[in-house]
């Protein structure tokens, strides 16, 4: 079986492929969408879903496919009749069901759909792997005899299945540098052992017996060696099936979470049936992206009761995951929150994100930086173009350059700016552009004599004097004032509009520092962000927060998070 499209309760479809991956933050309907869909394959028109109205699948080209890897046989009991016999979705569970040949063929040929199969034949056509189903895969499990009997669990399959096996082996090494082998000296049950190395084991049982005993049982190791195994036993045996994988990271470490992702898309020409996983882990998703196989990545969010899936472009998340502005960044742990907040640098992204986890308990939204003014706008549209809700904190002196203030709204909105904010912006440019400069005028004159101090106290070398230089010619540009001042730093004729402007960017989540920049938030007695920043954060931890740093933390947060468009 195959599932063509899902239709959720508010009516919008989705497109199911190969491979399709659910991610998001926590809370959104990633692993209830995989319940939705094995309830709908294990209970019919009786099932109770949560997202999913309905779920179209592929119509066989012929009556005969819909029962493709199953046993069918001749009822005993009632002629005409035939019984289907299969495993459940567990894959460890026996079952089967009778139905009549000809008129199940013939509501084929009515319907044209396999809606009648949802219920019945459909489940032995799912394989539903959440984190318990997946340790009990592996268990020591009931020998069987393959001249009268189907395998009926998945060790059972490997028993017969030597290229299954060397896959098993090469994985479980690569991930763990284990082996792996099936035990089967115990003639009345098969169980996975594991070893740094194995010695060579004979064919014949009551040889290979004395041998198997010396390693240990893989029932008795780790949670992580258990759920490897059995994803990647249940992947290569679901024939047919319609594979829902619920956090497949579970009890792995980060490059083995990673290993596992590109092995799953890497090896996807393996697996006959379909694959839905639902992982809130930025490990195995780089390693699905690391694989050149084409996989689906769907980012869900939540507003209310409502549920979207938001495909993202298979370049979108390429270039997230490539980006070299953010590489020193965790920056696909963005995919996993409700919303992040681009900041120009890391020393800003610090405060904000200090203040958002000590004072709102912040978990759902986070910070990055992209290390300066200029590029927040390409930082930003990097992240709206993976379906993340974003927001942007920036210096007031973003008013400056229209250019950089449309170039921004646009990445962030994916919207043109307004007319009337554009008018608005000019105009406090020009109340900046046009001021007095006696003022201006004096600021450098205190800087130099400050300066030339320095000098004569040697506290600089050349390299320091050079810096020195450039922070006066910065901070006693026109808009120095306001940037040191924020929105007292602008004449009062013009401040209604500023605050205006602030408020109406606000709701396109671009948050203007309004005391000016970083360093205007906390008096520490020095500006220097580098001697700043760790007397500001001295005083956050400390509990003296200031309460408009507090506030405006508080609205950058709860807008993204609820601006999701």
């Amino acid at each position: 079986m195959i599932i063509k499209s899902i239709t959720l309760k508010n009516k919008s479809e989705i497109n199911i492929g190969k491979i399709s991956v659910l991610v998001g933050p926590n809370n959104v309907g990633k692993s209830q969408t995989l319940r939705d869909i094995q309830q709908t394959m294990d209970n019919g028109k009786m099932s109770q879903k949560i997202l999913i109205d309905k779920i179209t699948f592929e119509t066989p080209t012929k009556f005969e496919d819909i029962f493709f890897n199953l046993k069918v046989t001749d009822s005993t009991n009632n002629i005409g009749y035939k019984v289907v016999r299969g495993i459940k979705n567990n894959l460890s569970q026996k079952d089967q069901y009778e139905f009549n040949w000809e008129s199940m063929k013939q509501q084929l040929e009515r319907e044209k759909n396999i809606d009648f199969t949802l219920g019945n034949i459909s489940k032995f056509k799912v394989s539903f792997l959440d984190s318990s189903t997946r340790l009990n895969l592996v268990k020591t499990s009931t020998s069987f005899n393959p001249e009268k009997e189907e395998p009926s669990n998945l060790l059972q399959n490997l028993y017969i299945d030597n290229n299954n096996d060397k896959l098993l082996r090469d994985a479980f090494y690569n991930s763990f540098e284990m082996d792996i082998k099936l035990d089967y000296s115990g003639l009345r049950d098969f169980c996975l052992r594991v070893a740094k190395e194995f010695e060579e084991i004979p064919e014949d049982p009551r040889k290979a017996f004395p041998i198997f005993n010396k390693y240990n049982k893989i029932d008795n190791q780790g949670d992580g060696f258990r759920s490897f195994a059995g994803i990647i036993l249940s992947l290569l045996f679901s024939k047919d099936r319609i594979i829902l994988l619920d956090e497949p990271e579970a009890f792995l470490h980060p490059a083995q979470a990673r290993f596992l992702g590109k092995w799953i898309a890497d090896n996807s020409d393996n697996f006959t049936g379909q694959l839905l996983i639902s992982t809130h882990n930025s490990n195995f998703l780089s390693g699905l992206l690391q694989s050149d196989k084409k996989v689906d990545i769907y980012r869900l969010n939540r507003v209310d009761d409502n549920t979207s899936f938001n495909l993202i472009p298979s370049e979108a998340t390429e270039n997230l995951s490539k980006s070299p502005m953010l590489s020193s960044q965790r920056i696909l742990e963005a995919i996993f929150h409700k919303g992040v907040i681009v900041c120009e640098a890391d020393a800003d992204r610090i405060v904000y994100q200090s203040v958002s986890t000590l004072l709102f308990n912040n978990q759902e939204v986070l910070f990055v930086h992209s290390h300066n003014k200029q590029t927040l706008k390409d930082v930003a549209k990097l992240l709206k173009d993976t379906k993340i809700p974003v927001g942007v904190i920036c210096d007031i002196d973003l008013l400056n350059d229209e250019t950089d203030f449309k170039n921004l709204i646009l990445s962030v909105t994916n919207n043109t700016v307004s007319e009337a904010l554009t008018i608005k912006r000019r105009e406090i440019a020009d109340s900046i552009n046009n001021s007095n400069e006696e003022e201006l005028l004096k600021n450098i004159q205190e800087k130099i004599i400050e300066f030339q101090e320095q000098l004569k106290n040697g506290e600089h070398r050349l390299g320091g004097a050079i810096g020195a230089i450039n922070r006066i010619r910065k901070e006693t540009s026109k808009w120095s004032i306001p940037k040191s001042n924020g929105i007292n730093g602008f004449e009062e004729s013009i401040q209604t509009t500023v605050i205006s402007l602030i408020h109406e960017l606000n709701e396109l989540n671009i948050f203007l520092v309004p005391v000016g920049e970083l360093e205007g938030w906390i008096d520490v007695g020095t500006k220097r962000k580098n001697k700043w920043i760790i007397k500001a954060l001295d005083s956050i931890f400390a509990g003296q927060t200031p309460d408009n740093l507090r506030d405006f933390v508080g609205l950058a947060i709860n807008k993204v998070k609820n601006n999701i468009t």
